[in-house]
């Protein structure tokens, strides 16, 4: 009941005065999904337990009255203040899923951050609480392509090797070695011994086959891994060979990625029930929360932490918090930065037959989109503008908004609407619509429409969107993610660029698999360049990714797509 209570409350909020507003039974019964019948039955029951009076409209169509006990701000902090005495953490978590003002939520976010702190249970177990914003996505090897939820993939499983950035190197891990034969085009693996899945069943070669087959047959997001894979043989219970049709240096490089982690070949994949080797298991999977559990039986050092809760909040929560620990310490959160391995952009729809295909139209928007002007207008402290996929590659570009007029004459723009996608993010809504006030001054029309994750995998927004603003993030090991970006279908680069342009770049890509990671620097130059000369996106900035944590937790450091690696943190006694 108190669910439904703070959903109305928050729902009938903006037209509240003085702690009454009119209503109409319909709205309630579409708020509570219910019957009018119902929906009068719970209002009597609120009014039993002195929330409120109950006024019933008289005569058909007329508008019925709330009169409220409290006022709800005085209710939110209350029931924060209850959450945090009987420790309610889903019930906390359900209220801050609600639109209520971002000054309330700061009001109590002290009490927020030890609730959902790190906490020592009642059997000397160290879990960890943290809010997200929205709803977790597919948690599938094969198909997902956001970053945080292939970082808990990474929590989850654990392919045949792993990437070592700072060596950059490839590294012995569920295979603890490995061979190429003399043609270079057979790989053969030997597995370590005693590895349990979550479900305490051994790993063998019958699962490392199985796994690989199931990317090969998989959607076509990361098919491309396994172009290359002829046959998987198991020549023993724990002896693979991998056969290719080419010879692929790289290759070790694809095996390292968190799409081939390895899933047990006698169940069928459920992300709900996700069972594979790695450091967590999955102990608990809804709509709105997400636990993870050390893994006792983990082949490699076991996590230092138990649990790790995750919570869907509204945004205003989750910014407030990040991770925090026990209720006993007055101690101020300590900021963690750092510039993000990743960048923001605008992309053009090429599958439309609109403006945007026009050269001199994208030529006018890239010199629109000025990130020293975005970062005055909303007072952004810190923008480190991007021209490439990596901060290290990135060069100052110049912006001339006297060309624009010209440039937006000589495309034959007329001012048509032309449409455009972004994320429904706070601070995505703030760059858009400056960005569209600024279209205006110079007589081009957006409309504009948000879109979330869901949308961005179902694709409902290819055949509408002229424009999207989207980012794209690397893992550790950054060449893998460029070759990502443009051979993943389901990425706006394979999903948008012109069929000539990705053939060029496919044909440079495959160029640079024989050649050492300063050729490749050189060739992914090139791309880049072509894309800028191009304006096949234009490039914004790189993130400064922002973490707030307890001075006392330990090893925060961040890790592959800009997350913490939850197996290293911990917090001394």
């Amino acid at each position: 009941m108190t669910n439904r209570y703070f959903a109305m409350r928050a729902h009938f909020y903006e037209r509240e005065h003085e702690k009454e507003c009119q209503f109409k039974l319909a709205e309630l019964e579409e708020l509570w999904f219910c019957s009018s019948k119902n929906v009068k039955r719970i209002l009597h029951q609120f009014q039993a337990e002195e929330k409120l009076s109950y006024v019933p409209g008289k005569g058909r169509g007329n508008r019925s009255k709330l009169i409220f006990v409290n006022a709800l701000q005085f209710e939110v902090e209350c029931f924060v203040k209850e959450c945090l005495e009987h420790d309610k953490l889903d019930h906390a978590a359900q209220l801050l899923r609600l639109p209520i003002p971002k000054a309330w939520i700061a009001k109590v976010s002290s009490d927020i951050r030890n609730l959902f702190g790190y906490q020592k249970d009642k059997t000397t177990k160290d879990i960890l609480h943290s809010l997200i914003s929205r709803e977790i996505t597919t948690l599938d090897p094969i198909q997902t392509a956001i970053t945080f939820e292939s970082h808990l993939i990474e929590q989850l499983g654990d392919p045949l090797v792993k990437y070592d950035a700072e060596q950059d190197c490839i590294l012995p891990h569920i295979a603890h070695h490995y061979q190429l034969d003399e043609t270079q085009k057979v790989w053969t693996f030997h597995l370590r011994k005693g590895v349990l899945f979550h479900h305490q069943e051994q790993l063998t070669s019958r699962d490392v086959q199985a796994t690989i087959n199931r990317v090969k047959s998989g959607p076509a997001s990361y098919a491309w891994l396994a172009n290359e894979i002829v046959e998987v043989k198991c020549e023993g219970m724990y002896k693979v060979a991998i056969y290719l049709s080419q010879p692929n240096p790289f290759f070790l490089r694809y095996l390292a990625s968190p799409n081939f982690c390895i899933l047990p070949a006698n169940l069928p994949f459920n992300e709900y029930e996700w069972i594979g080797t790695g450091p967590f298991s999955l102990k608990e999977r809804s709509q709105d929360k997400l636990v993870l559990e050390a893994f006792d039986g983990y082949f490699k050092e076991r996590p230092l932490l138990d649990e790790v809760h995750f919570y869907k909040v509204s945004s205003e929560a989750a910014n407030l918090v990040n991770y925090t620990i026990d209720h006993d310490t007055l101690a101020e959160p300590v900021v963690k930065q750092e510039i993000e391995t990743g960048f923001r952009f605008l992309a053009f729809n090429f599958n439309q037959s609109t403006i945007v295909q026009h050269p001199a139209f994208r030529q006018a928007i890239y010199h629109l989109l000025d990130m020293n002007k975005l970062a005055k207008a909303l007072n952004f402290d810190q923008l480190f503008e991007s021209s490439s996929f990596s901060v290290e590659r990135s060069v100052y570009l110049e912006k001339d908004a006297n060309l624009i007029k010209g440039l937006i004459k000589q495309s034959g723009y007329c001012g048509e609407e032309l449409h455009l996608y972004h994320l429904g993010f706070d601070r995505a809504r703030k760059e858009v619509g400056w960005f569209a006030e600024e279209a205006k001054k110079y007589g081009i029309n957006f409309v504009l429409h948000t879109f979330d994750f869901t949308d961005f995998y179902n694709r409902t927004m290819d055949d509408h969107a002229d424009l999207i603003f989207m980012g794209e993030v690397s893992s550790l090991d950054q060449h893998l993610s460029f070759f990502g970006a443009f051979y993943n279908r389901t990425l706006l680069f394979r999903r948008m660029f012109p069929t000539e342009d990705l053939g060029w770049i496919d044909q440079k890509l495959g160029e640079t698999k024989t050649g050492n990671a300063k050729t490749r620097e050189v060739v992914f130059s090139e791309i880049e360049r072509h894309i800028r000369e191009r304006n096949l996106i234009i490039f914004q900035y790189h993130p400064v990714k922002e973490r707030t944590f307890h001075p006392m937790i330990k090893d925060a450091a961040f890790t592959s797509f800009g997350h913490f690696d939850f197996t290293k943190l911990w917090i001394p006694r």
